[in-house]
């Protein structure tokens, strides 16, 4: 089993605390990487019932089935967690680590929440004007580029990497207990990703133009 995947699941380690991160790309509307896929392009040609129609059908569903399957795994590890905390100790270490080195790194984290706080509610403003919303916009994406940027370096760390899977081995126990079939949703989660991004590119590429064969 990929640590990368139950990594995912540990997403307050990739946002700075408070999931101020995660508020920040909605103000800017961005979406998932899930659901880009199914944004792109017009809408598919043979509503009647063709292949497009029937692979939009079909991506649906599998994108249905991976919302089941993370929520599940995040009720679960919450649980897990909640039962165990020491590993919420842990977690929360990981995260001042990150931001230590953040600080470390020159990016002051108080401040760049502080200004990410700001522009994010000068988006969700109506006071604003196109043109004023539109540098909200570019200074709240320069800001995130600038956190990421300093994240980025403490998490490329071995020290961080030891400590980050330290803690994973230790969700991922605490999970099997509460549920000793964690690891077949695991791995039916990549699975279902893997088969997700593939019908995903089947889609774009039969919706390319057309004239355009699909694969």
């Amino acid at each position: 089993m990929s640590k990368h995947t139950l990594a995912s699941l540990l997403a307050s380690l990739g946002r700075l605390r408070g999931g101020l991160l995660a508020a920040a790309l909605a103000a800017l509307g961005a979406t998932t990487a899930l659901a880009q896929p199914m944004m792109q392009g017009s809408a598919p040609a043979g509503t009647d019932g063709g292949p497009p129609a029937r692979l939009m059908q079909e991506l649906q569903e599998k994108r249905s089935r991976l919302d089941e399957l993370n929520e599940e795994l995040m009720a679960l590890q919450q649980r897990a967690i909640e039962d165990n905390p020491a590993l919420a100790e842990e977690r929360d270490a990981l995260q001042d680590f990150v931001e230590a080195g953040m600080n470390d790194a020159g990016y002051d984290v108080a401040a760049g929440r502080v200004r990410m706080e700001k522009l994010q509610a000068e988006l969700e403003s109506d006071a604003l004007s196109a043109v004023e919303q539109q540098e909200s916009r570019d200074a709240l994406r320069a800001e995130l580029g600038d956190m990421r940027q300093a994240q980025q370096q403490v998490m490329a760390a071995s020290d961080f990497k030891d400590k980050r899977n330290a803690l994973n081995e230790g969700v991922l126990a605490a999970m099997e207990e509460e549920d000793p079939e964690v690891r077949t949703l695991l791995a039916e989660l990549q699975r279902a990703q893997a088969e997700y991004q593939l019908m995903a590119q089947q889609l774009m590429e039969q919706q390319g133009g057309a004239g355009a064969p699909p694969r």
